[in-house]
């Protein structure tokens, strides 16, 4: 299994705070968000950790040649979507972590125990890792922990973090939003839920990110 983190958006929604660098630069306890996800990654069992860039690339890659060895570059020239992103470096299963979130050190079995079970059940297409104790709801799991997507009910968040099964976007555009895919693998029914317990801030907005400044 391979690893992607997710770092080559704009940071629109961070407003001033991503005008001269990548969201992922940005430190919460001292610490970039890129760190954050690159640490979990690292102790999760994996061939490649790729990390994908765009906005403000020189600074990112720069950062990551100068702190990690092991980590693959998928530099994007033109955005290219999640979708995409996921489909450019896309040569086996796929373990697939935003830089939205504050990840928990916690989150790791949490992470190792939903790849089992990706394993373990070949009809799962996409397994979105979700927690149903959240104040904030956005996906809507149904029995047997199919999601529904796009929701209309909700009763579980996303937790930034999803498997996704190799192969499965090959018939998809080079350029497109995982949301697209999202919808035709629910209509499938091979859309699923993993329930956690560990609680990942999302800091993807600037008043979100000063929250969670400690």
């Amino acid at each position: 299994m391979n690893i992607l983190v997710l770092a080559a958006g704009y940071g629109n929604r961070m407003d001033d705070l991503t005008k001269n660098i990548p969201k992922p630069m940005l430190k919460i306890n001292q610490k970039t968000l890129i760190d954050y996800a690159i640490e979990i990654a690292q102790k999760i069992s994996h061939q490649r950790i790729f990390v994908n860039t765009h906005y403000q690339n020189q600074i990112l890659e720069s950062y990551i040649k100068e702190n990690y060895t092991d980590i693959f570059i998928s530099h994007e020239p033109n955005i290219l979507g999640t979708g995409g992103a996921i489909k450019k470096i896309q040569n086996d299963d796929l373990l697939v972590l935003n830089t939205d979130n504050l990840w928990q050190k916690t989150f790791v079995n949490e992470i190792k125990e939903s790849i089992n079970f990706f394993n373990e059940n070949k009809n799962v297409e996409n397994l979105l890792l979700v927690n149903s104790n959240s104040e904030i709801f956005d996906l809507d799991m149904k029995n047997k922990n199919i999601i529904n997507f796009p929701s209309v009910n909700h009763n579980t968040q996303f937790q930034g973090c999803h498997l996704i099964r190799n192969k499965s976007l090959n018939h998809y555009p080079d350029i497109f939003n995982i949301q697209d895919y999202w919808i035709n693998c629910s209509i499938e029914g091979k859309l699923y839920g993993y329930e956690t317990v560990s609680v990942n801030p999302h800091v993807g907005t600037k008043e979100l990110y000063l929250k969670n400044q400690y």
